[in-house]
């Protein structure tokens, strides 16, 4: 409706990644430029933009900027509108904002104007945003859609969903954090009473980085169950990346590398998380922590690739807990009974104890007390192999065998 009250303007939307365009915005834009004119609109797949047949334009991007680029260098220089709209905001920063600012120039009628759109988060920098330039903030709840939306949807909905998530996302109710940091595990719910491991199970490692109190938890994915269990964790204090190595290669062992083990007594690991500071290269060696323990091959390194993301809002503390939180709701994490009573009972930094005591201040921040390091595991390895409701799908890297070079796909939960 924009574009037809200004001819030969320009408009510019923006999402957060090429995919969700190709999916999802690209088809519902084919629609609705016809619904709306009742003529064909022309579409520049090279260009990625929409021109109507009054000689609108709207330019479509997917807001990125590479971690090595100025902030200058973004995927929207270049562009002069005067309307744009941000989608998707809950996945990305206020720099869009800002960057889709400097782009809007063009003069219309009403002068430039901005809108954004996100899902109901506390918080949220969009609102704040909005908030602090006076303007108009709509909080619409998903009972408006219900034109598209039927009854049995809002009821599954209901059913189905978390308490909080329901209130968020349906009601437009996000809460503020409180009490515990991880706040849905139940130890009554989430410790398994009998469980055992079988070598044909994808198993992770998650690695929370230091030399005071490190922690690797291993995570194995029980296709029976539909989740991830988490049944041993290394927590050492003051250790250095090589000793550590050594150290987790006495229990676990790279399935790549099968044939270099000293015995088949292992849990058999296929993939390995951790934070993005274990990239830094050390002052002393100018070596990062990935490179020493991923590069080497067993017995000196676990030879295999450590998997980390730079991605602000995955990084985010309070998204990646919340994450976890949700993760735990729906029934997809468990820690084993011997686990958790070794780790409830001990004195060390133990993941048991960091789920029972790792809780918010009152200004609804995570409040550190040197027992979170588990948890930080934890974090790194939801935020790095399950963001998304479709979990990212990793290639399990045989054991170098000559005779055998299929690869088999990594099993992870729907979470």
């Amino acid at each position: 409706s924009h574009a037809m009250g200004h001819p030969n303007g320009a408009s510019l939307y923006i999402t957060d990644s090429s995919p969700r365009y190709r999916t999802v915005v690209h088809p519902s834009l084919s629609e609705w430029t016809l619904r709306l004119t009742g003529e064909e609109w022309t579409y520049n797949g090279l260009e990625n933009k929409w021109t109507a047949p009054n000689g609108h334009v709207i330019w479509c991007r997917s807001y990125f900027r590479p971690n090595t680029k100025s902030a200058d260098q973004n995927s929207l220089e270049g562009i002069d509108c005067g309307f744009a709209c941000i989608d998707e905001a809950q996945t990305m920063t206020e720099e869009v904002m800002n960057k889709a600012l400097g782009r809007i120039r063009s003069a219309e009628d009403l002068g430039p104007r901005l809108i954004i759109c996100g899902l109901p988060t506390w918080g949220a920098w969009w609102v704040n945003s909005i908030k602090d330039v006076g303007g108009k903030i709509i909080e619409a709840t998903s009972f408006v859609n219900q034109a598209n939306l039927s009854a049995e949807w809002f009821d599954v909905a209901k059913k189905t969903l978390p308490r909080e998530e329901y209130e968020a996302m349906i009601n437009n109710k996000p809460a503020p954090p409180s009490g515990l940091a991880v706040s849905t595990f139940d130890p009554i719910k989430h410790v398994l009473g009998k469980w055992e491991y079988d070598p044909s199970m994808s198993s992770y490692l998650a690695i929370d980085w230091g030399f005071r109190k490190p922690s690797v938890l291993v995570i194995t994915h029980d296709d029976s169950l539909n989740a991830d269990i988490i049944q041993l964790e290394f927590t050492p204090n003051e250790i250095t990346i090589s000793e550590m190595t050594k150290l987790i290669l006495k229990r676990v062992w790279p399935r790549a590398h099968q044939h270099l083990a000293p015995h088949q007594d292992f849990i058999w690991i296929d993939g390995a998380c951790g934070d993005k500071a274990g990239a830094a290269r050390s002052d002393q060696t100018a070596l990062s922590a990935f490179r020493t323990m991923g590069r080497a091959l067993p017995p000196n390194g676990l030879g295999m690739a450590i998997r980390y993301t730079t991605d602000p809002i995955r990084v985010d503390v309070l998204n990646g807990l919340s994450r976890l939180r949700d993760v735990f709701e729906r029934g997809g994490l468990y820690l084993t009974k011997s686990l958790w009573d070794e780790g409830i009972n001990s004195s060390s930094h133990s993941i048991a104890r960091g789920l029972t005591t790792y809780a918010f201040d009152k200004n609804g921040k995570p409040q550190k007390n040197d027992l979170e390091h588990g948890i930080d595991a934890l974090r790194y390895h939801v935020i790095n192999w399950h963001w998304r409701d479709s979990p990212i799908q990793a290639k399990r890297t045989p054991q170098k065998n000559r005779s055998n070079r299929r690869l088999k796909k990594l099993k992870s939960p729907r979470f």
